[in-house]
């Protein structure tokens, strides 16, 4: 002990050096951890001070009146005229083909157009399944209310992963970040094909000959297309390779008809330093081959950025794509699909496209806020519902392409529309992210809205104060889940970046006046949106992926976890459910299999 002291003594000048020196690192590697995480020197208060998190629901219930009527229609306040509304409308007809050009193209601009053939989405159509062998759109239907297929058998309330298959990478337009697996919105797909449909497909026999096969189809991040074994996560056929990133979730032709559809979330430069533009593609998936890429050319568009990451709408009775962009244009166009399913021949060749665009005086302007849609557009009869970068959401007669109502909400749209109908009376849900209206702290409100689908008054308005730090707005990003049978009283999302920097809620929220059922608080946010699968005896269940690579199994009606698994990366895309399978995928080049149990 004696020596001990008198070696402290003698080296004390050189002891405390040594210790300062590793206090200095320490703080040193901690302040690096940190400025990584917050970002910016100035986000230090968001790191360590909270937001404001849940705030008071504003019920208006006078605003339900109309909610029955047979067609949309705006009030005062909702009226297009009041708003500045300046519409264009594009209609551009195939006229023949010069020999040895491409297709040939008359164009013309009107103010009072009408469609020849009337789309026209019946509400047993778009609040069902589309099609009974499968997932064939993000979030199952039309109406965005179809988070699950089949029933499962839950016994356990427990997650087992079953299988992984390796992604990749892919350099985004800025030539320095990538893109890497599979992120938001980026729902899986599921098809069970006809075994004679099977038959005349690109398929490895394995799959042809698998009777209860169900395919994973998934374009991702990294460029490809991949196809999948839902049970096993083998391959299924091959990869198609397009080499631009997608990032929103594809659409299959509702009728079992063959075509893939899903579009492109970030340019590319070329092989010769060109600039290669985002466009939506239309694949065979007899042979996989490209039938046709559109979208990214638009001489009406008002902004330059032609994203889509909006999940396509095909009307299978007049054979029409409805394909929204966030170049700020809304796509329609007559595929002229031509399919023999005893041969497997699969064609379109489109004649009829009609683009819609719209600005606001002294809103949509330069360096102001932005045109075009992330979200995945909801349809009703002859109407489509969806909102856009700036916060407009509104309702358009798809047979007129013209604006019916619209409701401002002032923030950045891209949690996608949720069709409900209470009886006669129809509503929709859109919630918010906060990109805009942030204080000197970087906070601010996102909200939740439940808004008269006949008129675009907004009946609750739930807040939650929130951060929005580093380029990664807090609010919702995710789309809601409506409940059914027990748990039919709820709609469920989650909140990100709330109260803390990276925390976040999952809510239930009564769906009459917005007020909370239940609030989970999640270690970390999630942008994946919530899922809810249903027992053979009809108790729910949630699952829901999160930031910190947690994937939970929740009691719906409760809001109990249950159970959790962590992939030890961002769960930031949406799973899919089939019967007590899972397929979701990871930021860091995974897809995955899980059971539960």
């Amino acid at each position: 002990m004696d020596k001990i002291l008198i070696f402290i003594k003698k080296h004390k000048r050189g002891l405390i050096l040594t210790a300062a020196a590793i206090v200095l690192v320490i703080l040193a590697f901690a302040g690096f951890k940190l400025l990584v995480k917050v970002g910016s020197p100035k986000y230090f208060y968001n790191y360590m001070h909270d937001a404001g998190g849940s705030l008071e629901t504003g019920y208006y219930p006078e605003n339900e009146a109309g909610a029955d009527a047979a067609l949309p229609t705006a009030t005062a306040a909702t009226d297009p005229k009041a708003h500045g509304i300046f519409e264009i409308v594009k209609v551009s007809k195939r006229i023949g083909k010069e020999r040895g050009q491409d297709t040939v193209w008359e164009s013309s601009y009107t103010n009072s157009y009408e469609r020849p053939e009337k789309i026209s989405f019946p509400k047993e159509y778009v609040t069902g399944s589309l099609n009974d062998n499968g997932m064939l759109t993000f979030r199952g239907n039309y109406a965005r209310t179809k988070t699950s297929a089949g029933t499962s058998k839950i016994t356990e309330e427990k997650l087992a992963k079953t299988w992984t298959y390796a992604t990749g990478k892919i350099l985004k337009s800025n030539g320095v970040d990538y893109w890497s697996g599979n992120g938001w919105t980026g729902q899986p797909i599921l098809m069970k094909w006809d075994k004679d449909v099977k038959m005349t497909m690109n398929m490895y026999d394995s799959a042809k000959n698998k009777d209860d096969l169900v395919e994973v189809i998934y374009p991702g991040m990294d460029g490809s297309i991949r196809f999948l074994d839902l049970e096993t996560g083998e391959e299924t056929r091959p990869v198609i390779y397009v080499g631009m990133t997608f990032k929103g979730t594809a659409s299959l032709y509702p009728d079992g008809t063959p075509l893939l559809v899903c579009g492109s979330g970030d340019a590319q430069t070329g092989m010769y330093g060109e600039n290669v533009s985002q466009r939506f593609y239309i694949y065979s998936l007899i042979d996989g081959s490209l039938l046709y890429q559109g979208g990214y050319d638009s001489n009406i568009a008002p902004r330059a950025w032609h994203a889509y990451d909006s999940s396509p709408v095909i009307d299978p009775v007049t054979d029409t794509l409805i394909q929204p962009g966030e170049n700020g244009v809304i796509y329609t166009m007559k595929l002229g699909t031509q399919y023999d399913r005893a041969t497997g021949e699969l064609s379109i060749d489109p004649s009829y496209i009609v683009e819609y665009s719209f600005t606001i005086e002294d809103k949509y302007k330069e360096g102001g806020y932005l045109w075009g849609s992330e979200c995945s557009a909801a349809v009703l009869d002859g109407y489509l519902y969806i909102g856009d970068n700036a916060g407009t959401f509104y309702c358009l007669d798809l047979n007129k392409m013209k604006m019916v109502w619209v409701q401002e909400l002032n923030e950045d749209i891209n949690s996608s529309p949720i069709l409900d109908f209470d009886g006669d009376s129809k509503y929709v849900y859109v919630a918010t992210t906060l990109k805009y209206n942030y204080d000197s702290h970087s906070m601010g409100d996102a909200c939740i809205y439940k808004l008269n689908a006949m008129n675009g008054e907004i009946v609750w308005k739930k807040p939650y104060n929130v951060h929005t730090v580093k380029g990664y707005a807090g609010g919702v990003l995710s789309t809601g889940a409506l409940g059914e049978g027990e748990i039919s009283d709820y709609i469920i999302y989650s909140i990100s970046k709330t109260p803390g920097l990276e925390e976040g809620y999952l809510v239930a929220l009564n769906r009459k006046d917005g007020r909370e059922a239940w609030k989970i608080s999640l270690d970390m946010y999630s942008w994946s949106s919530t899922v809810i699968t249903y027992t053979d005896k009809g108790k729910p269940y949630i699952i829901q992926g999160c930031q910190n690579g947690d994937l939970l199994l929740i009691d719906a009606a409760s809001g109990n976890v249950k159970n959790r698994l962590n992939f030890g990366s961002a769960i930031e895309a949406t799973p899919v459910v089939y019967g007590n399978s899972v397929v979701l995928a990871t930021r860091s080049e995974k897809i995955l299999g899980v059971e539960i149990k």
